[in-house]
């Protein structure tokens, strides 16, 4: 089987008639600088570098994924949408960047997205959280467009260049839920505020935000492509049930099923803990989406729940990479590929794989299906 019939086997829940089915897909960014030799500094330089990286990366491992990430690491860090410190800048030149919790988006801006419509509020937006900020003039705003140019561009070298060597791409677009990406627009603090203080006008928002959303991530789409969505604040390790099927589900639910309206399949990025949440993924139709854990949910749990409606991509922990043994990656390995061979499960990392992961962990769980 190629990669892309073992993705498409996974998203179908088939059960594997045997391991080797089964698709392996670390999600690597910031980690290809370490195999590669380089600092964090020079990995976002370019896309160029980045993309060098990840080839000396896999072959340092010894082997190539079933799954490759397609943003580079400078790239990944301008699409979050929120003020970061990065490596060479404000920070060292080996440290990992990080993003600033603050509340760039203001109380004002709901109105002055459902007033001028969610295109208008994300320039603005994005023009605030560059360093130093930019004017949201023409001049501001052609300089934000041409750097989405410039992502489009090293999307597309990255994608033919994996593509020359038969590795399918995770996702070929991305975008976050409204309620997420206000979230980390507004900062948590401010937005759990709102939600308390204006539920309705965050609502509203969401309403009238999603639509854009939608038609904006479908440009270039087909049948068949995956589109990533980053819902990293609508886990219960920030809000309720309760609070999630209120606020988040039902515009993540309208999402899903507009892609899946036009053949595409959700790879919805779980950070945190969605135990209480996954049973409303199975309201969803069955084979819309792909779930990524991170390993703070409970795996086997996850695997009760949503066998049979959606695929897993999961979930070996951060920390068992970094500080476990090879025995131990072995071991959790095995896990996976058990809970795996009933179908619907794509064997992966918990997130990404950590600057401090042990080479000979990562080339475990690369090389788990041959063991």
């Amino acid at each position: 089987m190629t990669s892309e019939e073992k993705i498409q086997k996974a998203i179908r829940l088939e059960p594997y008639a045997s391991k080797s089915e089964i698709p392996i897909f670390p999600m690597i960014i910031t980690y290809a600088g370490v195999p590669a030799g380089i600092t964090q500094a020079k990995l976002f330089e370019s896309n160029e570098i980045w993309l060098d990286s990840m080839e000396k990366t896999f072959q340092k491992i010894g082997c190539y994924p079933d799954m490759v990430m397609p943003v580079g690491a400078a790239d990944t860090v301008f699409i979050e949408s929120m003020k970061a410190r990065l490596p060479g800048r404000e920070l060292g030149d080996n440290e990992l960047f990080q993003f600033i919790e603050l509340p760039v988006m203001t109380e004002d801006d709901y109105q002055f997205l459902m007033d001028n419509g969610y295109q208008a509020w994300k320039m603005k937006h994005l023009c605030a959280i560059q360093e130093p900020p930019v004017t949201p003039n023409e001049t501001g705003i052609g300089q934000i467009v041409g750097r989405l140019m410039e992502v489009g561009k090293h999307f597309g070298m990255n994608r033919q260049y994996w593509e020359s060597k038969n590795i399918p791409l995770c996702f070929h677009n991305g975008c976050a839920p409204a309620f997420d990406e206000f979230s980390m627009s507004r900062g948590m603090e401010d937005f759990f505020y709102d939600l308390y203080d204006e539920p309705e006008m965050v609502k509203n928002a969401c309403a009238a935000a999603t639509p854009a959303i939608i038609g904006q991530a479908l440009q270039g789409m087909k049948p068949g492509d995956r589109i990533a969505m980053f819902a990293m604040r609508s886990s219960s390790s920030f809000i309720s049930p309760e609070m999630f099927e209120e606020f988040a589900f039902p515009y993540m639910k309208q999402m899903v099923e507009a892609f899946y309206a036009k053949g595409i399949v959700s790879v919805i990025h779980c950070d945190g803990n969605w135990l209480p949440m996954l049973p409303y993924f199975c309201e969803l139709p069955k084979g819309s989406c792909i779930i990524e854990l991170d390993g703070t949910t409970d795996i086997e749990k996850s695997a009760e729940i949503l066998r049979g409606h959606q695929c897993i991509r999961g979930d070996i922990p951060a920390a068992t990479l970094a500080f476990g043994t090879v025995e131990e990656t072995k071991a959790y390995c095995d896990k996976l590929i058990n809970l795996a061979m009933d179908g619907g499960f794509i064997i992966g990392t918990g997130c990404e794989v950590p600057l401090n992961a042990k080479l000979e962990n990562v080339q475990t769980f690369m090389n788990c299906l041959k063991y």
